[in-house]
């Protein structure tokens, strides 16, 4: 270990390092030109002015725990990193301290921006650090990834240079590759278990507006769907994070073919109800949503993130990033999470969507890995990172 510590530290000899904390914006983006990795670079001023706006929103908050350190090599930037105890984030339904957009030119570098986010943590009393956290989630994603570099850049999935060493430093440091996430490509239109539907289950889409009086609902269901405790949950908040992302979606996009007639698109009773029953052009078409008919409760709900990236880079939306699947306990073997898919993939089609990709799938999910992985293939991977802060 020493003299792997030592190889990877070598080409420091004879510069100095200089690592702080700093809440000047104008240095936060300075830096973030010189060091943050965007793939597409033709976004990349956008990608850094959106989280400059997002890391002013929570300086201004005097009770949110959020550093930002920055590191110079010989008067040079190289390296960048947040710390934050997000107040809805949770690991395994803890508390816990986050690092995210880690970015270090060497491994000393690394090393000293880590523990200043240690030190951060283990002030605020709190003892696990996770990262890559990248918040705010749908711009930065989570993870570190090692897999599907070939892959474009999606809304809210992580990036990060390929040639990063960031995975070997966490190593040495004693960190540990504690979840795996993977991102799936979906390969088929229509699976089918979500041909047959339970005559008791009824699908339905809303506007925006529509879907921010539901915001009980849905977290009701998030809170009744989940069997696993999960590694990384972004809690309550998380829902306005997908409203915000429905806002920036283009108004151009939402148009209807000429002469539109739900039944040439499906032979399903209930989806074409679900298309009939709303105003296509104002509705979420990435929300399709599932009720129980008898009592009118929200039973399943699929939450999908058009991907804006491509509305930054002017050109139309054709993908989108299937973020969060619900079905309530006691639902499951309905054909509900296959009919949302089979419904959500229809009506996005409608709008030229022709690239769906799951993501962040847990590994240790295996109710997921077993109802999705047979329709997809995956095409990107990434870890997250855990220590015990001593």
């Amino acid at each position: 270990m020493e003299q792997l510590i030592q190889k990877v530290g070598s080409k420091l000899d004879g510069y100095p390092i200089n690592v702080r904390e700093t809440s000047s914006l104008k240095e936060i983006e300075d830096i973030l030109h010189a060091v943050l990795f965007v793939p597409e670079i033709r976004i990349k001023s956008k990608v850094i002015n959106e989280l400059i706006t997002y890391l002013g929103s929570k300086f201004i908050d005097p009770g949110y725990k959020i550093k930002v350190f920055v590191a110079y090599k010989n008067s040079e930037p190289s390296g960048f990193v947040i710390s934050q105890i997000d107040p809805y984030y949770t690991s395994y339904s803890r508390k816990c301290g986050t690092f995210g957009w880690l970015h270090a030119d060497d491994f000393q570098t690394c090393k000293m921006l880590i523990k200043k986010c240690e030190r951060f943590t283990k002030k605020n009393g709190v003892r696990k650090l996770r990262g890559n956290i990248n918040f705010p989630k749908n711009l930065g994603g989570i993870g570190i990834q090692f897999m599907g570099f070939e892959q474009e850049m999606l809304y809210g999935v992580a990036y990060n240079n390929p040639n990063s060493k960031t995975l070997e430093y966490l190593d040495l440091l004693g960190y540990k590759r504690e979840s795996e996430y993977s991102c799936v490509r979906v390969e088929q239109k229509t699976w089918d278990k979500g041909k047959k539907i339970d005559e008791g289950i009824e699908f339905r889409y809303f506007t925006l507006k529509e879907l921010k009086t539901m915001v009980l609902e849905i977290g009701n269901l998030a809170k009744n769907s989940f069997y696993e405790i999960l590694p990384d949950a972004s809690g309550k908040n998380r829902i306005f994070e997908f409203f915000d992302a429905f806002s920036q979606v283009p108004n151009s996009f939402k148009k209807l073919p000429d002469r539109f007639d739900p039944k040439s698109y499906s032979d399903i009773p209930q989806f074409v109800e679900a298309l009939e029953t709303c105003d296509l052009e104002k509705i979420e078409i990435c929300a399709p949503m599932a009720f129980d008919k008898q009592t009118g409760e929200l039973v399943g709900a699929l939450l999908g993130l058009h991907d804006i990236f491509q509305a930054w880079k002017g050109v139309p939306i054709t993908r989108v990033n299937v973020d969060t699947a619900m079905v309530k306990k006691g639902y499951y073997g309905k054909g509900i999470f296959s009919a949302l898919n089979n419904l959500g993939q229809l009506t996005a089609r409608i709008f030229g969507i022709d690239y769906f990709e799951g993501t962040a799938i847990w590994s240790n999910n295996s109710r997921a890995i077993d109802t999705i992985f047979p329709h997809c293939k995956p095409v990107r991977k990434h870890y997250i990172f855990q220590k015990r802060v001593k």
